[in-house]
């Protein structure tokens, strides 16, 4: 089991004291766990006392652990997410610059190179639209050598693959489209309109200016299932990386980007 980062379960527990009213935020953080853990262990790594915009920062647990260990953050998200009382309150009490944001605008009202790192978690997959716009904002966005760290469900993933072979697909089910029209059952972080293989997600951010550092796939949800299944699981996810649920990509601004 992995080790939960001793700050995040900090945070965690400061969080649940906060109700959110945003339906897609109950039992997320609890989900979500382990990957925030990830997260903040990744980005001890690559640097100190970093200048973070963190898009897609939802109910706040990365934004603010980055902020207890002394980077300077700012966290943006759809503007409902920002506007629910007690998730504003919990961020800038954790000294957290809260930066509602659409998105499909694919600009920022924020100068130039301003920041070290940015964090896009479990935010690509949302997307409706073209995403290359938007990374090339981030392109803007990131000062000289910046880095964006990236993490994304992996398409690829043995589930998937299981549910092609028999001929069914992955992706939400059109009864998700018809519920995303609703305004009472409408989707912040339910719905995926696009996911990514590990050689399209390199693909997609060197058309946008980026080279990749690193790449990794990860396993957001702890394997709890009895032995032996448990260890064949295990096994087969050594030495099959590719059949993992998730990939996390960190990647390096470029000097110059493509036309």
């Amino acid at each position: 089991m992995k080790q939960s980062h001793p700050v995040v379960v900090e945070v965690l527990r400061e969080k649940a004291k906060h109700a959110l009213s945003f339906e897609d935020g109950k039992g997320y953080d609890e989900k979500m766990a382990n990957a925030y853990s990830r997260t903040v262990a990744d980005i001890d790594k690559l640097g100190s006392k970093m200048v973070i915009l963190e898009v897609g920062c939802f109910t706040g647990i990365v934004s603010a652990s980055l902020s207890r260990l002394g980077h300077a953050v700012t966290g943006s998200d759809i503007p409902f997410v920002l506007k629910d009382e007690a998730n504003l309150q919990f961020l800038i009490a954790e000294g957290v610059k809260p930066l509602p944001q659409d998105l499909a605008a694919c600009s920022f009202d924020l100068p130039s190179e301003s920041f070290d790192l940015i964090v896009f978690n479990e935010v690509l997959e949302h997307l409706n639209f073209n995403p290359i716009p938007l990374l090339r904002e981030f392109h803007r966005l990131l000062k000289p050598d910046g880095l964006v760290y990236c993490a994304t469900p992996n398409l690829s993933r043995i589930h998937a693959r299981i549910k092609f072979v028999r001929g069914r697909s992955h992706a939400n089910p059109v009864s998700d489209l018809i519920r995303n029209l609703q305004p009472e059952t409408g989707m912040a972080v339910g719905l995926h309109w696009r996911e990514w293989t590990k050689k399209e997600l390199i693909e997609l951010f060197s058309v946008s200016g980026f080279s990749i550092v690193e790449h990794h796939y990860d396993q957001v949800a702890p394997n709890i299932s009895p032995f032996p299944r448990k260890q064949m699981i295990s096994a087969m996810y050594k030495f099959f990386p590719a059949f993992c649920s998730h990939q996390v990509g960190v990647f390096k601004k470029e000097e110059t980007m493509r036309k």
